[in-house]
């Protein structure tokens, strides 16, 4: 029995040795969960258990290309550090993902390597001779300590792209966030002539290219108009102008076709560089010639156009994009229309800045008008892209602009914005005869256009009628059919339609002073509809039969005016509704169904939507209205529904249907918003005055249509996973599906079989809550990973 004890504690402790070899414990963590874009990757690796032996690991770049390898055997007290070397050069840039494997054991880790930012810019566009080019170069990587330091690679090329002829190679130190570097424009004068020159700069694998001109120093004026060299019969002609500098407000451009026709068209320079876009140019096939004479100077040019081969008998083409001008991480919306349904699907691909083009995507397409959406990656560059479209050989194009910051997740995720207003009250007033134009005051009372009467109703905040005044005559202070009106502090302005003047009185009625009459000269009028004014006290009136908005001093003098203009995206015939953000962005209404935006200086910066009836599209749109959080509201009245987009365009949500009842719209044509961000919306044919809360409250349930758009161009495949594993994370942060809580940085593995059901929810086979439950229960038996 004595020697059986000492052979069974044996046994017990081999048994308990055994037990704890077995118990390992891997971890990994990145020492940041945001590389640099120049940083090495560093994982903290610890095995708590470690009896020697490699660990294996795969990395997964963000390009889907697969690093792999063991980390040495060594590790002492069972941690180490594993280090992936690396810098900018191999564009690696996005989510990283690393699977380590000890024995049996998988951990994995995500992170992210921030795009190297690179921006160049230039005190001017033309130098001459004497001057210096202060170039100013900013990046998101530099090393402080100059022997560490990397060096940006400048090298100027002409417009044909080749190197200036006696230039060389500048390095300049990145050593500070910000570098000034001064060349003597000499040194590039001396060798070559006069012309369009640009400044390539390089980093690492990040190029920039700057256009500039070189001027001739013995001319005062300039003048650079290019275009492509060929057009395609029937296709838009785009001409770039740049000048030296803007000394007149009017130029010309003559254009001679291949019969010898000659045509003139003004423009008018807002700036040094103009693009001209020409319509219904291109009709004959051959060589036209071009003008363009500004400020006594004049340049040339041709280009040719040829029948395209391709091109179907009766069968129209066209492209209408939601706007011009976009941010990173923004998804561009084109709306396609054909005349004919001629087969079952239609391509798209995309051109960067750099010439480069994407892969081409087949999309389904069974009816007249499809909406093709376009995902701008954060990383992507600056400046002028192109989506084309095939539809059965007809190939068309539409240019679209990327610049400004990045659209961060958060301003997407953001659900206080999708919030749908809350009905408050109505104003029925009997007297109603189709009322149109609504302002509010400092006292959030409310003056209505009672057009119908000719007269102007004031309302107190819980709308009691207070006062009205006016009647039908051609006499001062009376009205024909008035449709627009606005109040500052002390006096309400009213557009007398049917007399072609504005009319001036105080808050409570009394006559002051009107001005204006019917004509084309400088502050007359041929129907003015809709006047507001900025911050500077600067009255601005819209004509819907004249392509220039006016601008007059409080007192009706008139100060300038902005034209239509031939500038891409820029032209309008009328104007029917204005207003301002608190920039003094400037927001037109134009009568072709579009929102143009223009700068406090009246410098156009860019257009949202177009004809038709889906989301951001707009059917006779007639009246505009901007919140305290500088969203917009815009009465797309013959679509019988309000739209709301973000400061930047986007279109966010609409509410209302056609109808009589409460929250439905028959003609809606006037909007005001108080200073408590209630919107007031006039309905011309229902005569009344509806009012809601932008911000009462929200009902989580209420999916964005961005969500629901997300998924199902997913499931046609012109989206990727990682965009609809933001429409999933939103899902989840509104409750909407019940998982554990995620951050913005966790990834969603999703199936692509999951397109079956995409397919299904949006066709309506099956309804929103079986759709999320079906996402939540794929999440919940981990075939979908969160």
């Amino acid at each position: 029995m004595k020697k059986l004890i000492p052979l069974f504690l044996f046994m017990i402790l081999v048994f308990i040795t055994c037990q704890n070899a077995s118990a390992f414990t891997l971890s990994a963590v990145p020492q940041k969960q945001n590389f640099t874009a120049n940083d090495w990757i560093k994982i903290n690796l610890a095995i708590d258990g470690y009896d020697g032996g490699n660990i294996n690991w795969v990395a997964h770049r963000p390009d889907n290309s697969v690093l792999s390898g063991a980390v040495d055997s060594q590790l002492k007290f069972g941690k180490t550090v594993h280090q992936i070397i690396r810098d900018a050069s191999d564009n690696e840039f996005g989510p990283w993902s690393i699977n380590y494997q000890y024995r049996g054991i998988n951990q994995t880790v995500h992170f992210d390597v921030i795009p190297l930012n690179l921006a160049v810019f230039m005190d001017k566009v033309t130098y001459y001779e004497p001057n210096i080019m202060n170039i100013n170069i900013t990046s998101s990587y530099y090393n402080p300590e100059a022997k560490y330091a990397k060096y940006y690679y400048l090298n100027f090329y002409d417009r044909d792209g080749n190197l200036a002829v006696g230039s060389q190679e500048i390095q300049v130190l990145a050593d500070r966030p910000s570098v000034l570097y001064h060349f003597p424009m000499f040194e590039l004068s001396n060798y070559n002539p006069p012309g369009l020159y640009k400044l390539k700069v390089q980093y690492f694998n990040s190029f920039i290219e700057v256009p500039f001109l070189l001027g001739d120093i013995h001319k005062l004026m300039e003048i650079s108009a290019q275009t492509s060299a060929t057009y395609y019969q029937g296709s838009d002609v785009t001409i770039d102008i740049i000048l030296t500098r803007l000394t007149q407000s009017t130029a010309t451009l003559k254009i001679t076709d291949p019969l010898g026709n000659t045509t003139s068209n003004q423009f008018h320079p807002r700036s040094i560089h103009d693009t001209l876009v020409l319509k219904n140019f291109s009709k004959k096939i051959g060589t036209y010639k071009y003008e363009v004479h500004y400020a006594g100077t004049t340049t040339t040019g041709s280009f040719n156009v040829i029948k395209n081969i391709h091109e179907l008998p009766n069968i129209k083409l066209e492209i209408l994009p939601n706007k011009l001008n976009y941010r990173p991480g923004e998804i561009a919306n084109f709306e396609i229309h054909t005349s004919e349904v001629i087969t079952n699907s239609i391509s798209t691909w995309v051109t960067n800045p750099d010439g480069k083009t994407s892969p081409e995507i087949s999309l389904p397409l069974d009816t007249t008008e499809i909406i093709i959406p376009h995902k701008i990656a954060k990383n992507d560059s600056n400046g002028q892209w192109n989506l084309y479209v095939n539809y059965d050989g007809i190939v068309i194009s539409s240019s679209f602009y990327v610049g400004g910051p990045p659209v961060e997740d958060s301003e997407v995720l953001d659900a206080v914005q999708y919030s749908v207003p809350t009905f408050v009250s109505v104003i029925n007033s009997t007297t109603f005869k189709s009322p149109t134009g609504i302002t509010v005051d400092s006292d959030n009372s409310t003056y209505v256009i009672d057009s119908g009467n000719s007269k102007v109703k004031k309302f107190d905040e819980s709308g009691n009628l207070l006062l009205f005044w006016g009647d039908t005559s051609l006499s001062m202070g009376q009205f024909k059919n008035p449709l627009g009106i606005f109040v500052n502090e002390k006096y309400v302005y009213v557009v007398d339609t049917g007399n072609t003047r504005i009319n001036m009185f105080d808050k409570t009625g009394n006559f002051v002073y009107s001005w204006g009459t019917y004509g084309d000269n400088h502050g007359m009028f041929q129907m003015p509809v809709s006047i507001n004014s900025n911050h500077n006290d600067e009255l601005f009136v819209a004509d819907a039969e004249k392509n220039s908005i006016q601008l007059f001093d409080t007192k009706g003098n008139y100060r300038e005016q902005i034209d239509s203009s031939l500038t891409e995206g820029a032209s309008f015939s009328g104007i029917r509704a204005l207003a301002f953000d608190s920039q003094d962005n400037l927001f037109a209404v134009s009568t072709d169904n579009k929102i143009l935006k223009y700068s406090n200086i009246e410098k156009f910066l860019n257009f949202y939507g177009s004809s038709g009836t889906e989301e951001g599209r707009f059917n006779n749109p007639s009246a505009i209205a901007i919140d305290s959080k500088n969203n917009i509201y815009v009465a797309d009245t013959d679509n019988h529904r309000i739209q709301k987009f973000d400061v930047n365009g986007n279109f966010l949500l609409s509410w209302g249907t056609e109808g009589t009842g409460q929250g439905q719209f028959e003609q809606p044509v006037g909007l005001a918003i108080d200073a408590l961000d209630n919107i007031y919306v006039v309905d011309k044919k229902n005569n009344n005055i509806q009012k809601f809360a932008l911000y009462g409250g929200m009902d989580k349930n209420v999916l964005p249509s961005w969500v629901r758009n997300t998924a199902i161009w997913w499931s046609e495949g012109a989206l990727d996973k990682k965009d609809l594993s933001q429409a999933i994370r939103y899902m989840i942060n509104q409750g909407l599906i019940k998982t554990p809580s995620i951050n913005q940085n966790d990834n969603v593995q999703i199936p692509n079989w999951l397109k079956g059901n995409v397919e299904k929810w949006s066709s309506g086979q099956i309804d929103d809550n079986t759709f999320w439950a079906s996402i939540q229960h794929l999440i919940s038996i981990g075939i979908m990973k969160v």
